[in-house]
């Protein structure tokens, strides 16, 4: 658990403009308040939720980020009513309305990253949900479901607390946004990944600091892509800890890039994953950058 804090910075998540106005707008769930136990209530409203723009808005990373900055909040909370009330408070209450949920909402990307998230949510905060309410008529309940609050706007559904959620405009897809920053085609190099197999790029990095930076993209289909770093223990054994995991990305669509800061010097690979498909091999161009800490500053 302690690494896992480390490698996704969850102490600085909680920071101010961590996490982006586009997400908190789009994203249809939000901390309200408290239900009668001094618990923190959460409501979610995933019939509001846009799954495809959302994928193609931010990056896999950025998503499980986002989402893990949620139950960050809600053990802060806890914590807080806890010493507060002076008894141990250890879970959220959560009411998930699905009123408007229905096919649409499915984007497969989407749901298979998710499915990710919500393991890693089990794996690191094992007591996060004290009760969960489903509901599937937003009409039947008062203001702000169950109480009396409102937002400044007088909105009963307290749009500019939750987040209004809805289609998400293709002007703030990664694809729009950086379509005229990409490098020249002959910066990429090109390799044919067979069916079933993967491509792991190991780097050496001696520097702490140093910025592993990639774009890449797939002729069709999309590609596992992910961050190892090699860590040996003290014990003589060596594990492989996946820094950013190791998720399909829609690569034939976009561009896919990123970067990673190593904090730490060692070994990192970066892994292009296509041992799940049994019948497609992948032409994939990809570019690397590895830059010292004093070239990562300016970039």
């Amino acid at each position: 658990h302690c690494r896992f804090r480390k490698e996704w910075k969850m102490d600085k998540l909680l920071e101010e403009g961590a996490v982006p106005e586009v997400w908190q707008k789009y994203f249809p769930g939000c901390f309200i308040g408290f239900d009668k136990e001094y618990a923190p209530l959460y409501i979610f409203h995933p019939g509001r939720f846009d799954l495809k723009g959302i994928y193609h808005t931010y990056r896999p990373e950025e998503l499980t980020k986002y989402s893990l900055a949620i139950a960050e909040e809600g053990t802060k909370l806890c914590k807080e009513q806890s010493k507060k009330y002076g008894k141990r408070i250890e879970g959220v209450t959560i009411i998930q309305d699905i009123s408007g949920f229905s096919i649409k909402n499915f984007y497969k990307p989407s749901v298979l990253h998710f499915a990710k998230v919500l393991g890693m949510f089990e794996d690191n905060y094992p007591e996060f949900m004290k009760d969960v309410f489903v509901i599937n008529d937003a009409a039947s309940l008062p203001k702000a479901y169950g109480g009396e609050m409102v937002d400044d706007d007088g909105d009963p559904l307290c749009s500019a607390i939750i987040g209004s959620a809805g289609d998400i405009p293709h002007s703030l897809y990664r694809s729009e946004i950086s379509k005229d920053k990409h490098r020249p085609e002959d910066d990429y190099s090109t390799v044919s990944i067979p069916r079933g197999d993967t491509l792991k790029l190991q780097y050496e990095i001696d520097i702490p600091g140093t910025l592993m930076r990639w774009e890449f993209k797939t002729d069709s289909h999309n590609i596992g892509f992910g961050v190892i770093k090699v860590i040996e223990n003290e014990d003589g054994t060596v594990e492989n800890y996946e820094v950013i995991p190791i998720v399909r990305r829609s690569c034939q669509e976009m561009i896919e890039e990123g970067n990673y800061y190593c904090e730490d010097p060692g070994k990192y690979i970066l892994c292009f994953d296509n041992s799940f498909s049994w019948l497609t091999g992948k032409n994939l161009h990809y570019a690397i950058d590895i830059l010292p800490p004093d070239e990562a500053i300016t970039n």
